[in-house]
């Protein structure tokens, strides 16, 4: 699997979500930044594992770091 990952953090729910860069949620957004939150690329490019992907998640400072339920089959451990 050759997936890379980006977040979107949300800040009025206080989550990180990570999503795969194919995700519909990702490919369809019309900004990087919104008056809600922001996506990680305008930070960091791209993570090439999912594991690196949750510590950026982690290092947001938000309460809830997730995994996107359409294009993540899994969980990542917290």
């Amino acid at each position: 699997m050759n997936d890379e990952y980006v977040i979107y953090v949300n800040n009025p729910t206080n989550r990180a979500t990570i999503h795969t860069t194919t995700c519909g949620k990702f490919t369809s957004r019309r900004r990087d930044k919104t008056f809600n939150g922001y996506w990680s690329i305008i930070e960091h490019e791209p993570f090439k594992a999912i594991k690196d992907a949750q510590e950026y998640a982690k290092k947001t400072g938000k309460k809830n770091i997730d995994t996107c339920a359409f294009c993540i089959k899994y969980i990542v451990s917290k």
